[in-house]
């Protein structure tokens, strides 16, 4: 094991956990989280500090690009499907939060293009549901610098897993009921900041702003 791992464990247990003791009793036996927020698998994202959230929260579902398969293609993916479910079904979360960030390793090598991806032939199956959002960045930044249209595969890919969301029935039908609520956040690593999507708008605002 890491140094860094059992300093981890140490600190937790003779600091963290006597904080949070209590709490960590309470959950012994259930867990009653008011948001699923999927995001992706990069170390650099902590949804727990972004939203500075408490152990029970939050249900999470963490992934290459943070996607969700569109509606007819789920099967495809029965641990994000079966996360989806149990959390709306199960855990009754209030909203789902689908996370982007800046830099995403994910969406650069969507946009860079399949061929650059036959060393990493799982990778490269995984992306290619993003040739999609590419396609949309291609159109709107046919020239643009990389950086952004990197941002904007980014807020773009935050938009289509929205959309794919959004597509299951049993999401719609609680949204409809007004019992769940679905955003769409863009996170920038270097300034800190959280930008979400409007779907009145169109754009990504200020999380200050709303």
């Amino acid at each position: 094991m890491l140094t860094r791992l059992k300093d981890g464990l140490k600190n937790f247990k003779e600091v963290t956990y006597k904080k949070h003791e209590q709490l960590y009793h309470e959950l012994e036996q259930s867990q009653k989280p008011h948001t699923l927020f999927i995001a992706c698998s990069d170390s650099r994202v902590n949804p727990e500090r972004l939203i500075n959230s408490e152990p029970g929260e939050v249900f999470m579902i963490r992934n290459i690009a943070n996607t969700v398969p569109a509606y007819e293609v789920s099967h495809n993916d029965f641990t994000t499907l079966a996360s989806i479910e149990f959390a709306i079904e199960v855990l009754k979360v209030k909203e789902i939060i689908i996370c982007g960030h800046s830099n995403c390793g994910g969406c650069a090598a969507a946009l860079d293009g399949q061929e650059k991806l036959n060393h990493l032939p799982y990778t490269q199956q995984y992306l290619k549901p993003l040739e999609n959002v590419k396609e949309k960045v291609e159109k709107v930044h046919e020239h643009s610098h990389e950086h952004s249209k990197a941002r904007l595969m980014e807020q773009l890919n935050v938009i289509e897993q929205v959309e794919h969301l959004k597509s299951y029935p049993k999401v719609q039908a609680l949204i409809e009921k007004g019992e769940l609520e679905v955003e769409g956040w863009h996170y920038d690593i270097k300034s800190g900041t959280v930008l979400v999507y409007d779907e009145e708008t169109g754009t990504f605002r200020d999380s200050d702003e709303l």
